[in-house]
């Protein structure tokens, strides 16, 4: 199994829904990177850019922004134990806060996982 892989992405979509009005146009890109270091620990980063002008996929025009760091560590075969913390951001106020009324440009994410699985080959992972 190799050490590295490496990964990207480019996407772009246009829709219009009524002749006479203007389009929507989503651009963006990601990029992908994961190292496995021993037989049990990898870690993964990855990030993505999405231009979504006219609010195609996120209902406003902004700019969407995300980084992710990944840790995965398989305990035994068919048992694997995942962390991961994501960073979430814009160029407009587009985020959940408390209030109600208040939006904020960036968000955080951490996540812990326990993932079991069965009928896989060993070394698999």
């Amino acid at each position: 199994m190799p050490r590295l892989t490496l990964a990207g992405q480019f996407d772009y979509a246009v829709s219009r829904t009524q002749p006479s009005l203007a389009p929507a146009r989503v651009t963006g890109g990601a990029a992908y990177a994961r190292y496995r270091f021993a037989s049990r620990f990898a870690l993964t980063g990855r990030a993505e850019y999405l231009s979504d002008h006219g609010g195609l996929f996120s209902g406003a025009t902004q700019a969407l922004k995300e980084t992710t760091l990944t840790a995965d560590y398989n305990v035994a075969d068919g048992f694997l134990v995942r962390t991961e913390w994501r960073r979430d951001f814009s160029n407009q106020p587009f985020f959940l806060t408390e209030t109600p009324s208040r939006l904020k440009r960036e968000q955080n994410t951490a996540t812990l996982g326990l993932i079991w699985w069965f009928g896989t080959k060993q070394g698999a992972w």
